[in-house]
């Protein structure tokens, strides 16, 4: 796969089918495919616009609006998920009622 080096690293010459290890930015490469994938997703590289192999990411996109249904949202909601009340404790709250 052809790439072209945006930044400049110490890379594998034999994977960059290269003289050097040592590569500086703007130089291209007929680099190993694996290789040249693992380069452009660390940023390092991009493909050569007119490679046959090198193929650019496509956007997902839904295949169909998703339409609410009659009961609104009810059921994306989980169930049972209550706020928790604070337990009961057997001493009373009104501390004012005890002997000293």
């Amino acid at each position: 796969m052809k790439i072209k080096t945006k930044w400049g690293f110490i890379g594998n010459a034999v994977k960059l089918n290269a003289d050097s290890n040592v590569v500086k930015a703007g130089q291209t490469f007929d680099a190993d495919d694996e290789y040249a994938h693992t380069l452009i997703g660390k940023g390092l590289a991009v493909p050569v616009e007119g490679d046959a192999g090198a193929k650019g990411n496509k956007e997902a996109k839904p295949s169909a609006p998703q339409k609410a249904n009659a009961e609104g949202d009810k059921q994306a909601k989980p169930k049972g998920n209550k706020e928790a009340k604070p337990a009961s404790t057997a001493e009373p709250q009104d501390k004012a009622s005890e002997a000293p």
